[in-house]
């Protein structure tokens, strides 16, 4: 009988995980800001390219300059289709994904931004920017699963990410940067710091894993708030040119 309920638990276990994973809408793999070219490193295929395993320590750091980079896009698509900003995308579960690792259990296709629902009205009024936005989104780099593990930082990244999209739309991204914008970046710099100095000090955790975050968050120490309030200005600015359309507007699944 005990044997029973575990077999049904793993059943039980992997038909939730499963059905987590199918919710996820498939996105257009898109050549991405955090990512190089094909032609950059020794790649024999387009799919030995994709499938490639990121630094961690660039992965994670990344996390902190597209958020910025994030928030310029919300913003210009707010001021674009008059939709509320605070009310574009939603804090929750990655929605969207444009690939799976192709490289087993050890490897993830961990996401850089992880929100939730994108507003469905941006959908009806401008469907490229929805499709653009929903492929920005769905973007994903491989990284070793230490770096994406849900009890790890992975997880206590996507919670930041979650639960700082007030914090990030109140920052202005067209406006000069003043005291207040800076204030701003600070504090949202502050709170993804405290995140990996938190992860690094739980004593959980292999060596080896301690040193690539402490590495890391050395790398987050260096961003100085002009740059990423530049970040956030380049983001928007790539939404108000037509650049993203441009770029993350496709529907092709072709690689």
């Amino acid at each position: 009988m005990t044997t029973l309920r575990y077999v049904w638990l793993a059943c039980l276990g992997a038909f939730i995980i499963s059905t987590a994973t199918a919710a996820r809408r498939p996105t257009t793999v898109v050549s991405d800001v955090c990512s190089t070219s094909f032609t950059d490193g020794p790649f024999e295929t387009r799919d030995a390219y994709r499938q490639r395993v990121r630094d961690p320590n660039k992965h994670i750091s990344a996390r902190l300059v597209r958020y910025l980079t994030f928030g310029g896009i919300l913003q210009a698509i707010a001021e674009k289709t008059n939709l509320p900003r605070d009310g574009l995308v939603a804090g929750g579960a990655s929605q969207f994904q444009d690939q799976h690792s192709g490289l087993g259990r050890t490897v993830h296709a961990a996401h850089i931004i992880r929100v939730g629902t994108i507003d469905k009205r941006l959908g009806r009024q401008d469907s490229a920017l929805h499709t653009a936005l929903t492929n920005y989104i769905g973007h994903t780099q491989n990284v070793l699963r230490a770096a994406n593990a849900w009890h790890g930082v992975g997880g206590a990244i996507d919670r930041f990410q979650s639960d700082n999209l007030d914090a990030l739309g109140r920052i202005d991204f067209n406006a000069p940067f003043d005291r207040d914008q800076r204030i701003a970046v600070e504090q949202l710099t502050e709170r993804f710091r405290d995140v990996i100095s938190a992860y690094v000090r739980d004593g959980t955790h292999e060596e080896s894993d301690r040193q690539i975050l402490d590495e890391d968050k050395m790398i987050v120490n260096c961003m100085l708030p002009l740059m990423l309030f530049e970040e956030g200005k380049a983001g928007y600015d790539l939404v108000t040119s037509g650049d993203f359309v441009a770029h993350y507007g496709r529907t092709s699944r072709k690689r």
